[in-house]
């Protein structure tokens, strides 16, 4: 439904050889105005470093050697520097305002790309392993790891080209202490992402990093949502701190109630793995979504079901497909359950998931750059195709980019086509779109 976990050895080599060798209706929203941040507790000191620490320096052999990073370059051209990456644990706030934290990577360009860099603000997609960390290259796992989520594709397609990045763990992933990932909650989303660019930087005066003020969003799958989540959230909550000069998401579940019900009339690709991670995450933040497991979940499944994702290390990612979960909706969900998604707007689940619907209440400031492939069997297109026709009725005039051509020509089979994506629209955001904000803002003084 929203991001495959599996991106395995084949894909990587049939992608980098082929690479080297070489619309439907819009859904609707049930969305209402949106809500200002969760009020933070008054002790909180949002974006605070608690820890920065180097990791490594992830060099361009090093992008030309592995598998992510050589199809990233092939996608997004040759980096121009090295890119040292650090590791930044922050404050911020969790799902109802209290005291968290979080942690993020902090990518720097070096020598051969000149500052002052523009800093991006970068939302990974699904992770549903906490032993992968995007601050720590060596955790990335060629069979279970998508691409979005490796540093080595953060810094080949985005560092290496003169961008400094903030890329947030999220709460409960990474180092973070939370005790739960508030899955596809778009406020948590925002609210670690802002604080991630706090973070970053505070810890750019500390390094001596200069930033030209300039702020981007982007990311992908889960990332994708995240990204508009938090556009929203800085034109809504923050103006004045952030002069935020666009955003590229992509192929995010912006209208994730009608994404929802789409999946459940005709399973999209890992249905039963992230309908469950969204259901127990909405119960702990809503509490709203069943009285005990069994309401939602059959048994065997709904056993321990509320603990289950994320999972702790890959050997019980790969589980998850077809042991400790089903491999369809139909012998997960109940039938109950599902009736009451699809015909009342006011059950529980239906109500979380409106209110994280992104499209409706607000219009958006800064251009937008929204992308996806057509052919996307995990996050269908038209959440792309809904968003710039929500965003044009508002006034706004979003791009809309289909990189299906593209993802196709690899020749990947249709299970890895979600996560090939990822690859192109994170070129074309930074090639098409930010580079050439970036030129016309500094020809006209503006950075």
């Amino acid at each position: 439904m929203f991001h495959h976990h599996t991106f395995r050895r084949s894909l990587l080599r049939s992608a980098l050889f082929a690479l080297a060798a070489s619309g439907t209706a819009a859904c609707s929203s049930n969305s209402s105005p949106a809500a200002p941040f969760r009020t933070p507790a008054p002790s909180v000191q949002r974006g605070t470093v608690d820890a920065l620490v180097r990791v490594t320096t992830i060099t361009k052999a090093q992008m030309a050697s592995d598998y992510f990073g050589a199809i990233a370059l092939e996608v997004g051209g040759a980096p121009l520097c090295d890119v040292a990456l650090y590791s930044v644990d922050y404050q911020t706030i969790g799902v109802r305002g209290e005291q968290a934290d979080a942690s993020a990577a902090f990518f720097v360009p070096q020598a051969g790309c000149t500052g002052p860099f523009p800093l991006i603000g970068y939302s990974h997609g699904t992770n549903l392993s906490r032993s992968q960390k995007i601050t720590d290259p060596a955790s990335v796992s060629f069979t279970d790891t998508a691409p979005d989520s490796s540093p080595v594709v953060v810094a080949a397609l985005l560092a290496a080209h003169g961008y400094a990045v903030a890329a947030t763990d999220y709460l409960g992933l990474g180092l973070s202490h939370y005790p739960f990932h508030p899955y596809l909650d778009a406020e948590a989303e925002a609210s670690a992402v802002v604080d991630s660019l706090r973070a970053a930087r505070a810890s750019a005066k500390t390094l001596g990093v200069p930033l030209s003020g300039a702020v981007f969003l982007t990311g992908h799958s889960q990332g994708g949502q995240s990204s508009v989540a938090t556009q929203r959230a800085i034109e809504r909550d923050e103006p004045g701190e952030f002069t935020l000069l666009g955003d590229a998401p992509s192929s995010g579940p912006y209208a994730l109630t009608q994404t929802f019900l789409d999946s459940l009339a005709h399973q999209s690709q890992d249905a039963p793995i992230l309908a469950t991670y969204i259901l127990t995450s909405y119960q702990k933040i809503y509490g709203n979504v069943y009285a005990q497991p069994t309401d939602v979940f059959k048994l065997p499944y709904a056993t321990n079901i509320a603990s289950l994702l994320p999972v702790a290390n890959y050997q019980q990612q790969d589980l998850l497909e077809g042991t400790t979960l089903p491999l369809s909706n139909a012998a997960l969900l109940q039938p109950a359950f599902v009736t009451s998604f699809e015909t009342d707007a006011a059950s529980g689940a239906r109500v979380d998931t409106a209110k994280n619907d992104l499209l409706g209440g607000w219009t958006p400031v800064a251009p937008l750059f929204l992308c996806g492939g057509s052919g996307d069997p995990e996050v269908e297109y038209k959440n792309a195709t809904a968003a710039q026709a929500y965003f044009q009725s508002v006034g706004a005039k979003p791009a809309l980019v289909d990189v299906n051509a593209e993802v196709v020509a690899t020749g990947v089979p249709k299970t890895d086509y979600h996560v090939t994506v990822a690859f192109f629209c994170l070129a074309a955001a930074r090639a098409d779109f930010f580079d050439p904000i970036v030129k016309s803002a500094a020809n006209h003084r503006h950075l």
